[in-house]
């Protein structure tokens, strides 16, 4: 891993930035290669990962319809779409967009969470008690959804549906 100075200027204090490179491998992911620009001056940094390898597009489901389909294991890749059809939720990748590994129950309370953005008015208490009552197992059964063109995603449960996209 060598450090090069570069002729690009840092955004923050116009000082050179220097540049490394570094190829590795990541469980889920495989070869990537980390790609970073710092600062030596203000310690700005910017980071942006290359993955080298992909798998067939595909779309998966999970029918949530207990408390122990909460616990499944998922691991959600950086260009992964995640809804749920049933609570009109839906989580996008974005730039910079990173790879996790969370539950089912995860990435429900990870809607609820957010719900605080979209104010406290009737129509968002009443969404947040039927997350809660999910959450619970005392209500109604959700689908999680998972389309991943890089086909990296994961669902560990025997009751996950692959379906493979066109390519």
């Amino acid at each position: 891993m060598n450090e090069t100075l570069t002729d690009k200027q840092c955004p923050n204090c116009n000082s050179y930035l220097y540049y490394i490179e570094y190829d590795t491998e990541i469980p889920y992911e495989g070869k990537i290669t980390i790609k970073t620009y710092t600062c030596k001056t203000c310690y700005y940094k910017n980071v942006s990962i290359q993955r080298h390898e992909r798998e067939k597009p595909k779309v998966m489901l999970l029918r949530i319809t207990g408390k122990n389909d909460l616990k499944t294991i998922i691991y959600r890749s950086p260009d992964a779409y995640i809804k749920i059809p049933e609570i009109d939720a839906e989580i996008s990748p974005g730039i910079a967009s990173n790879g996790y590994i969370t539950t089912a129950e995860g990435i429900i309370t990870s809607i609820k969470e957010k719900l605080s953005l979209m104010g406290n008015n009737k129509e968002t208490k009443v969404l947040e008690e039927r997350i809660n009552n999910i959450l619970k197992s005392n209500s109604e059964e959700i689908t999680i959804i998972i389309d991943d063109d890089s086909g990296k995603s994961k669902i560990n449960s025997s009751k996950a549906k692959v379906i493979e996209k066109p390519i």
